[in-house]
């Protein structure tokens, strides 16, 4: 059996993310694991007024943070282990997340099928189709 030490685990804010961030705790056997959570936000967007567009950063970045608190409340005792929170800016949150997950070594990529973007695919999401075929490593697509 695989022991899985350091999990990074998608975090968009969604109901699937939260059953990643679940299914991650799952698959930890013991204390020893840390799951890192990345939220991947757009860069503030360019407006006549620049505040304008930092404080819409900010907001997105404080509503990761309250979700993700929130999430962390929910998971059994028994089950978790080391859990934070991190931030990357991009565009691109498939490549964001898999070149993340490379460059910190980490041992399982874990993500909800479908995040924020579940309607317009419900079967599998932009993001966790590219990141299961562009991953070097094991990836869980939590429903």
């Amino acid at each position: 059996m695989t022991v899985f030490r350091r999990i990074l685990v998608g975090w968009d804010c969604s109901p699937g993310a939260v059953a990643a961030l679940r299914a991650a705790a799952a698959v930890t056997t013991d204390g020893a694991a840390h799951i890192v959570a990345l939220t991947v936000l757009r860069p503030a967007p360019h407006t006549e007024d620049a505040d304008e567009g930092v404080a819409d950063f900010n907001g997105r970045q404080r509503f990761a943070q309250e979700t993700f608190a929130k999430a962390c409340e929910a998971i059994p005792d028994v089950q978790r282990a080391r859990m934070s929170l991190q931030f990357a800016q991009s565009g691109d949150a498939a490549k964001t997340v898999c070149d993340y997950a490379q460059q910190h070594g980490f041992d399982l990529l874990v993500l909800g099928r479908h995040g924020t973007g579940g309607v317009l695919h419900p079967r599998l999401g932009h993001v966790a189709a590219t990141a299961a075929r562009k991953s070097s490593l094991p990836v869980l697509l939590a429903p």
